[in-house]
């Protein structure tokens, strides 16, 4: 694990209480909230029809979307790094009073041992978008074993334009500040329609839906069948 991945694993510790602010525009978000609660309000939508069985949500931070995909689903895992993020998704599983159908795993994804075509479903969230594009190319092939055939993908993300591009670079290191003044410094980049399209494409994902904002986007595809 490299300094830099630390000190992303520190940060999102740190920032689990207030982590939720971004999607009224607050904290590290670009100053849009109109534009952000817009963005959520659309993406709420096409989450509230997402999901069936088994459902997996990688690096389910705070599980913010978990209230609008949860009644597609029988099961739910629910898996982050951040001890914090998953302490804060818990009180969030248990006011929704959805104990009985989700389970939870803290650790780093690319390290959990799960069974081969486990999930009929997944959800990521803000997670892509925090690795490289050589580290993508191991998340999806470990994605592709553990889901079902047909199995329906959701990611989630950042989205690159016109209001993104005054205040963030496309991709790089970046500073992020806490609400009580801690500098971090964490990897990210950021996504245009064609961008994510190109990833369902290269990872044998056949795209059904999407929703492109000005802050956040949403895409929705289909694990292809191997011929």
């Amino acid at each position: 694990m490299n300094n830099n991945f630390k000190e992303m694993m520190v940060y999102y510790n740190e920032r689990a209480k207030e982590y939720d602010e971004v999607y009224i525009g607050k904290g590290p978000a670009i100053p849009y909230p109109d534009a952000c609660r817009n963005d959520v309000s659309k993406i709420k939508k096409m989450v509230s029809s997402f999901g069936k069985g088994h459902l997996i949500d990688i690096g389910c931070g705070t599980g913010f979307w978990l209230p609008y995909y949860s009644q597609n689903c029988s099961k739910i895992t629910l898996i982050d790094q951040s001890e914090e993020m998953i302490l804060e998704c818990k009180e969030r599983v248990d006011k929704l009073r959805l104990k009985n159908r989700c389970d939870f795993v803290q650790g780093d994804f690319f390290e959990v041992e799960f069974e081969n075509c486990l999930f009929e479903s997944v959800v990521t969230g803000f997670f892509i978008s925090h690795i490289t594009s050589e580290l993508e190319q191991v998340f999806f092939a470990k994605l592709n074993k553990i889901l079902k055939p047909n199995a329906q993908l959701m990611i989630i993300d950042s989205a690159w334009s016109s209001k993104r591009e005054q205040y963030r670079k496309k991709e790089g290191i970046q500073k992020r500040v806490l609400n009580n003044g801690r500098i971090f410094t964490i990897y990210k980049r950021y996504f245009n329609g064609s961008d994510i399209e190109e990833i369902l494409e290269r990872h044998r994902f056949k795209l059904k839906s999407s929703y492109i904002g000005d802050v956040f986007l949403v895409i929705i595809g289909n694990k292809k069948e191997r011929r």
